[in-house]
């Protein structure tokens, strides 16, 4: 896949991946075979965007400092390869995103 320029959004600061579809459609099995043995599947199906997040906020503030940040800098494209899907288990219990390793899958 490739990563793009890094954007603000109102809780990260994140990087676009695309193509997006084969990210959605491999999420989408995953949630399949999660609703195979478990009434419930969590997180929405709806609204996931494919990225790589490089930064979180915990609490209010401006984005326009980090806007500025990221304008000034000339960012070029990269490419990546990923060879697995995790399954995770994730909180923010302590004012910050921490997971744990669940299962992982291979691809490709």
């Amino acid at each position: 896949m490739t990563l793009r320029e890094p954007i603000v959004d109102p809780e990260a600061v994140l990087v676009p991946v695309e193509p997006a579809a084969p990210v959605r459609a491999v999420r989408e099995a995953i949630r399949a075979a999660i609703g195979d043995v478990l009434p419930e599947v969590p997180e929405c199906a709806e609204g996931f965007t494919p990225h790589v997040s490089i930064g979180y906020s915990n609490a209010d503030g401006p984005i326009a400092p980090f806007s500025a940040a990221l304008g000034a800098v000339d960012v070029a494209s990269a490419s990546a390869r990923i060879t697995q899907a995790e399954l995770i288990v994730l909180h923010r219990d302590n004012r910050v995103y921490e997971w744990t390793s669940y299962a992982a899958v291979p691809l490709g």
